[in-house]
Order: structure tokens, then C-alpha cells, then sequence
């Protein structure tokens, strides 16, 4: 039998999407306005967002790691963040040995002191460390506290003779704030001597202090509600480690209240946040959504184009609704953590 030999290399683009949206409300694509193509692409974009309220998607979970900053509490999270569904604090050991720059003074990127600055004179310059051959390190955590405000490109390589480098990992051009923590989880990584941080292009890179982390160490984060956090009597108590955290759902980044106040720049917290799907762009691109979701979300928005455009039937319309609440109800029950389950019930109040 011949088949394509190839699994989810179909492109469904928002106007595929659109089009069929209009067919399935008794339109032809083809008589569709400007306007009513704008309209259906907008609500595309409401009924995505909406997603959110009907659960998780699974897909739409990312990893942030925040770096502590003395004295600050409040760290807002990236715009469309939705909920933390896992919060822990996490410290790792610091690798300092050999520590370099190839332009500027590279012994300030490492000395702990949080104040003096590693000037970089352009901005094709690297920092790094050279353990000595042999001597291999797994860094699973590059950290970067910019002295600077600017956009920077970099690569974080590493290298087993200090000459062939290989990329681990690529942020791409990112906007530095002086005196705001970069994290970069590698993972996976590699066991090599030698490590460092390459500029390719922007700002020249600026930075007080450089980690390269190695045996990271977690632990959960407990979650405060509203009333027990505002119920604190010291909510600015302060601590080299932060216990607890209240998630506020504010627009339009929503934040964490860390408690207590963390007191030093060492530590990071780790968060799994839940956040919307991304943007509908652009009609020859594509939709943020997994394949098996592609007949439910085409469903749903022929419900929505049947609503708004002009002399659809009743009929037609509640057809189409039940088509989008017959498919939405296959795709959510099979999006879920199919993970074992255990339950410990706690009796011992009734045996003591």
C-alpha cells in the first residue's frame, strides 16, 4: 500500500481554518469581506484565549527561572501567564575556577562581589571558565546578571580542548536589564572542561557576576492564598531563603510575592506556569495547537463565523454548535496527565 510516509507534515493555516469556518456556516469562502476575514480571525484569537478557562493545555507549559535579587519580593511573571502550577526554590553550586574574559577584567564576573562590573571592549567578546583539561564539569545552569541595559546576542558553547566549541544552547537577541538575572537551564548538557558565554552581536556585554551552575538542588515552594498572604505580620521579613509564595492574577503580567524577602542574589526560584497559546498571526501561518486539536478548534470557530456573518440560519448556526461542544468534548478528555495516580489518606487523627 502507498502512503505518504510522513506524520504531521500537513500545514493548516488560520485562512485554511477561515475558509472551511465559512463553509461549515453555509458561506463560501470566496464571498467573504476583508472585514469578515479580520473578524474571523479575531475571533480565532478569542476563542484560543478562552481555552485557558476550560483547562490545561499541555502543550502551553513553560519552565522560568527567576534569580533572587535582595530585598525584592515581587517578580512578575511573562505576560500570558496564566497560573503556577509548580513553584520550587533552587540553589547550585558555583564553578568560579578559571574564570575569564577575553576583554575586560573576567576576575569580577566570578568574585561574589555583586558590584564590581566585567566590561567587554566588543562585541564579539566571551566569558567563561577553564576548568584544565580533563577536568570535565556538567553545567546545567548558566546564569547572567547584566551590568548593562541593551539588546544582546550570545551562544553558551562549550568546548572539551578550549578550541572546538560546540553550542548548547541559543537565546537568541534578548533585552538585558542591568541588575535583573538571565537563567538558562542547558538540558540536556555536556561534561566538558571548558564553558563559555559568546557574544555575537549588540551592546557590548557588561555584566557584575556570571554563574555556571552544577548540581542543582530543588525544593517545592509552598502556595499562599490572598488572605493568608495579606494576614502576614511581617510580609518584608527577611531571609537568605523564601518559603512560601502568594500568586497574584493582576494585568497585565500577573506576579509572585515571595515570602520571606529573599536577602541574596545566590538562589533562584524555578516556576512552571500554564500560559496562553500564542497569538494568531499572520493567515499564511500557523495555529499553536497540537494536530489531534485541529477539528475541534476548526469546529468551534465555524460557530463563532456563524454567529457574525450575515443571513446564516438558525438551524445552520445551532449545527454548528453542536459539531464545536461534540469535538471540544473528544480533544479535552484526551488532553490530560495520564500519569499514575496515588491517594494516602491521613486517618491518623481517628487512631491516635
Amino acid at each position: 500500500m502507498s502512503t505518504s510516509g510522513t506524520v504531521g507534515q500537513t500545514v493548516i493555516t488560520v485562512q485554511n481554518l477561515i475558509d472551511h469556518g465559512a463553509r461549515r456556516a453555509g458561506k463560501l469562502a470566496e464571498e467573504l469581506t476583508n472585514e469578515q476575514v479580520q473578524a474571523a480571525k479575531d475571533s480565532l484569537y478569542y476563542l484560543l484565549s478562552n481555552l485557558a478557562n476550560r483547562g490545561i493545555q499541555y502543550w502551553c507549559i513553560d519552565k522560568v527561572v527567576y534569580g533572587m535579587t535582595p530585598n525584592h519580593y515581587i517578580y512578575s511573571l511573562p505576560v500570558g501567564t496564566v497560573d503556577v502550577l509548580n513553584s520550587n526554590f533552587r540553589t547550585v553550586t558555583q564553578v568560579t575556577t578559571g574564570g575569564y574574559s577575553t576583554t575586560g577584567n573576567g576576575s569580577y564576573a566570578f568574585d561574589g562581589q555583586y558590584t564590581n562590573i566585567c566590561q567587554c571592549t566588543n562585541n564579539t567578546s566571551s566569558i567563561g571558565i577553564n576548568n584544565g583539561s580533563g577536568n570535565n564539569l556538567y553545567i546545567a545552569t548558566v546564569g547572567i546578571l547584566p551590568a548593562i541595559t541593551g539588546s544582546v546576542n550570545i551562544s553558551i558553547q562549550s568546548s572539551t580542548d578550549g578550541t572546538t566549541w560546540v553550542t548548547e544552547y541559543t537565546p537568541g537577541l534578548v533585552t538585558w536589564t542591568s541588575g535583573v538575572w538571565l537563567y538558562y537551564d542547558i538540558d540536556p548538557s555536556a561534561s566538558t572542561p571548558y564553558w563559555r558565554i559568546l557574544q555575537t552581536a549588540g551592546t557590548n556585554m557588561a555584566v557584575y557576576q556570571v554563574v555556571f551552575g552544577t548540581a542543582p538542588y530543588e525544593i517545592p515552594l509552598a502556595r499562599l492564598n490572598r488572605d493568608d498572604y495579606v494576614n502576614l505580620p511581617n510580609k518584608n521579613f527577611l531571609s537568605n531563603r523564601p518559603l512560601q509564595y502568594w500568586f497574584d492574577r493582576t494585568i497585565p503580567q500577573p506576579e509572585m510575592y515571595l515570602w520571606p524577602t529573599p536577602n541574596t542574589y545566590a538562589p533562584q526560584v524555578v516556576a512552571w506556569c500554564h500560559r496562553q497559546i500564542q497569538d494568531v498571526g499572520a493567515l499564511s501561518g500557523e495555529i499553536e495547537i497540537p494536530q489531534r486539536w485541529y477539528l475541534a478548534i476548526q469546529n468551534m470557530l465555524a460557530h463563532q463565523m456563524a454567529m457574525e456573518l450575515p443571513n446564516v440560519a438558525q438551524d445552520r448556526i445551532t449545527y454548528c454548535e453542536t459539531q464545536a461542544e461534540k469535538y471540544w468534548s473528544q480533544a479535552e478528555q484526551e488532553e490530560r496527565d495520564k500519569s499514575p495516580i496515588y491517594f494516602a489518606p491521613n486517618i491518623s487523627v481517628y487512631t491516635r
